[in-house]
C-alpha cells in the first residue's frame, strides 16, 4: 500500500529539537526525551495556524532517526487532497515511529477515523510510539468516531506556545539560524522579530523566504537597501498570514454574516 503513495513521505524540512530552546517549549522538549527511552508512547500536540507544529513534528521525527528508527511522517490534509484511500494507514505498523499531522483534517471522514482508531489499536499492539498534530484540542475535534476520541483523549497532550513570548521567538531564531549556518544583519532580526509574525511556523516560513537574499553577499557590507527590501518582504509575509488566518475565521465561523 504505501507504495501507491506518490507524496514524499519523508522529512518534509530542516528540523531539529535544538531549534526549540525557548523557556515555553522546555517541557515539551522534555517529554520528546521521555519518549526517546520508551516513557511516553503517544503525544498529542495542538495549536493555531502556524504556531510550529509541522517543524516540531518533523524535528521529533529527525531525533528518532538518529537514533536509527524507522520513522514516517505523514500530512492527513495531504493524503485527503490527494484522494488516498485511508486503508494506507493499514501498512504503518512496522514502522517505529508514526507521526501524522493535521489530524483536524479528518473531520467528515469517517473512514480516516477509522484507519487511525486501527492504527492506534495496532501501535499499542507492536509497542510503536504515535505522535500526532492538529489545529484542535481532542475536546474540539468533531469526530463521528467517539472511540477514536477516547483513544487520542489518553496521549500525553500540550497546546503549543502561540509565540507571543518575545524571548521564545528570539531563542528559536537564534538556534534555527545557527543550525543552518546561516547570517543575517542585526536589523532584519530586530524587524522580524517586532514587526514579523508571532507565530513560530509563520516567522520560520518568512525565513526561509528571507535567505536567498543574503546567501551571497559578503555580511560586513550588507547596504541600506537590501535592508530595505528585506523589511518590505517581512511586511508583505506578515500581512499575507493575517489575511489567511481572517479568511479562516471568515469560512469557519461566519463571524461577518449579519
Amino acid at each position: 500500500m504505501l507504495q501507491q503513495l506518490s507524496l514524499d513521505l519523508k522529512i518534509k524540512q530542516s528540523a531539529s529539537i535544538s531549534d526549540f530552546s525557548g523557556p515555553g517549549w522546555a517541557s515539551i522538549i522534555d517529554v520528546v526525551r521521555q519518549m526517546h527511552v520508551g516513557l511516553i508512547t503517544q503525544l498529542y500536540l495542538y495549536g493555531e495556524r502556524d504556531t510550529g507544529k509541522t517543524h516540531l513534528l518533523n524535528a521529533i521525527c529527525e531525533s528518532f532517526r538518529d537514533m536509527n528508527q524507522s520513522v514516517i511522517y505523514l500530512s492527513l490534509r495531504d493524503l485527503i487532497h490527494a484522494n488516498m484511500d485511508a486503508m494506507v494507514l493499514s501498512s504503518l505498523e512496522n514502522m517505529t515511529v508514526i507521526a501524522l499531522d493535521d489530524i483536524d483534517a479528518i473531520q467528515g471522514h469517517r473512514q480516516w477515523q477509522e484507519a487511525v482508531f486501527h492504527l492506534i489499536n495496532l501501535s499499542q499492539e507492536f509497542g510503536n510510539t504515535l505522535i500526532f498534530a492538529s489545529r484542535l484540542s481532542v475536546k474540539s475535534l468533531d469526530f463521528e468516531l467517539r472511540d477514536l476520541l477516547s483513544r487520542l483523549s489518553k496521549a500525553t497532550t500540550f497546546q503549543l506556545p502561540s509565540g507571543s513570548d518575545k524571548l521564545d521567538r528570539q531563542l528559536i531564531l537564534e538556534s534555527v539560524l545557527k543550525r543552518r549556518h546561516w547570517h543575517f544583519d542585526a536589523r532584519i532580526i530586530d524587524y522580524l522579530l517586532s514587526e514579523g509574525p508571532h507565530r513560530i511556523g509563520a516567522m520560520l516560513a518568512i525565513l526561509n523566504e528571507l535567505q536567498p537574499i543574503f546567501s551571497n553577499l559578503d555580511r560586513t557590507h550588507v547596504t541600506k537597501a537590501k535592508i530595505q527590501d528585506a523589511m518590505k518582504i517581512i511586511d508583505h509575509l506578515t500581512l499575507s498570514f493575517e489575511l489567511a488566518d481572517f479568511e479562516e475565521l471568515e469560512e469557519h465561523e461566519n463571524f461577518l454574516d449579519f
